[in-house]
């Protein structure tokens, strides 16, 4: 109920011409005696108008009773020969709901006049990138969780998605991504991730670097995934600021729980999957950056995996994947004991080392790093599998090794690779400048970097020199160095 006017105030005309009003109803007698139109008691007006300008222009509501949003409603339908359909909070979702359903009724009955034609070829659709109705009419479907388009509208749980439609041009190759409501702190962790993670993971990271051109946007479409990358960002944030640790170990734990309870009760195609396989080689980035001795587990079961991933479908993701797993068992595997060192080391290298491969022009400055890098690589593997066989000095092939990495300047691209490398020789060194040089050349990149894997390597070769005398280095390796060192 509104309140009573104020009979003390009278009209708006009176007070306008600045008399008295004699509170007569419903029209004061000196408005009429002027023959003017009176608004009543309580000074409530009405006006030709809100606005002189604008999209209120003309609108006649009173000033005090009518909100401006049904007031502009009012006034373009009547300014518009076809009302044009303005959707407000409280009707928005019924009208997506009903123009989804429309649309999805004409696309099942070929309507080719709103439809554009996609070739059943495309990769882009078939490799999952966008949803079953991703593609109707000349529109792209975005899906958003409806707490995004409507944050205060009570939400019918049983409806996960709400459509918003965004039009794109109908030339081939012309598609939109898809782009996911990933949160502010989501957007910040994966940022951060590809800014300052993802670089040290591969050898040229202006060429291509498929832990942000891949990972990334199956990350937007992947919880497990994202969360792992979430993760791993936590961890390098922490190295910087400690308060990021505690979530960093309670999402990692809450992943380990979730992959090992999948193996346990999960169907096959909810473990050996491209999400799994993506979220173990993320999380084996992040015991590089924390320097942990629990990389073991993760690269057993990596390997035990990869094994058993055959039935995925060929991809560019499942190309990286491939690749950084053959990394993390060339890196990896010596490091967990000789039986598993000798095993990977002596297969073919190239089976190996596929990921130093780019795909480059026959001129690119970087064919020399990558071709020196290789045979580096080959050249450590040929030291440890020699200390593996023989108790032999190997001084010739740490000192062959050293003219190799001398080849490659500390602060060149593609030079922060070689840390696997340098560690080996290390390990075997006898000779005081070379171990002076190999230890130099880890702890220049831990300065970049600040990985501390290399920092760990570095502290356990004083353990692994002074222990010469007992045994192989390669037996204990596992003991004295238990970290992901690379």
């Amino acid at each position: 109920m509104s309140a009573p006017p104020d009979r003390k105030k009278g009209c708006f005309q009176c007070s306008k011409r600045r008399i008295i009003c004699d509170n007569t109803e419903p029209a004061c007698n000196k408005c009429l005696k002027k023959g003017i139109e009176c608004s009543g008691l309580g000074r409530i007006r009405f006006s030709d108008g809100v606005a002189r300008r604008g999209k209120l222009k003309g609108c006649p509501i009173p000033v005090a009773d009518v909100s401006p949003e049904s007031a502009f409603e009012t006034q373009s339908q009547a300014a518009a020969a076809v009302p044009r359909n303005i959707r407000w909070k409280a009707n928005q979702s019924g009208n997506l709901k009903r123009k989804s359903a429309k649309r999805r009724a004409r696309a099942r009955e070929g309507d080719t006049e709103t439809r554009a034609t996609q070739s059943d070829n495309d990769p882009a659709i078939q490799a999952g990138t966008t949803s079953s109705s991703a593609l109707d009419g000349a529109q792209i479907v975005l899906g958003y969780p409806r707490k995004y388009l409507n944050p205060d509208e009570a939400i019918d749980q049983s409806e996960d998605l709400a459509l918003a439609l965004a039009p794109v041009p109908t030339s081939p190759g012309s598609i939109q991504p898809w782009i996911a409501p990933l949160s502010p702190q989501a957007r910040m962790l994966m940022s951060h991730f590809a800014d300052q993670v993802a670089p040290v993971m591969v050898v040229l990271d202006n060429v291509s670097n498929g832990y942000r051109d891949i990972l990334l946007p199956l990350a937007c479409e992947d919880e497990l995934l994202r969360t792992a990358i979430g993760v791993v960002a936590s961890q390098h944030l922490a190295l910087y600021n400690p308060s990021f640790q505690s979530a960093a170990d309670e999402g990692r734990a809450v992943i380990i729980s979730r992959l090992r309870r999948d193996s346990l009760h999960a169907s096959p195609d909810l473990v050996f999957n491209v999400s799994t396989w993506a979220t173990l080689i993320v999380l084996l980035v992040g015991e590089t950056i924390t320097g942990s001795s629990e990389y073991s587990h993760l690269l057993q079961i990596l390997m035990c995996l990869i094994q058993n991933i055959g039935q995925i479908a060929p991809s560019a993701a499942r190309d990286f994947l491939n690749q950084q797993s053959h990394m993390f068992e060339f890196l990896g595997q010596p490091l967990l004991g000789e039986a598993h060192g000798v095993q990977a080391l002596r297969l073919p290298l190239d089976h190996y080392l596929d990921w130093t491969y780019y795909d480059l022009p026959s001129d690119s400055e970087h064919h020399k790093l990558l071709h020196i890098s290789r045979l580096a690589f080959i050249k450590a593997s040929q030291i440890y599998l020699g200390r593996v066989t023989s108790t032999r000095d190997q001084w010739d092939l740490i000192e062959d090794l050293k003219r190799l990495v001398s080849q490659i300047h500390p602060e060149q691209l593609g030079s922060h690779a070689l840390v696997w490398v340098c560690f080996i020789a290390a390990a075997d060194s006898t000779d005081p400048e070379h171990r002076r040089f190999f230890v130099d050349r880890m702890n220049q990149v831990f300065m970049k970097t600040k990985f501390h894997n290399i920092s760990a390597g570095m502290q356990s070769l004083p353990a692994i020199w002074s222990q010469r005398a007992s045994g192989r280095w390669t037996q204990n390796l596992a003991k004295l160095a238990p970290t992901l060192i690379m």
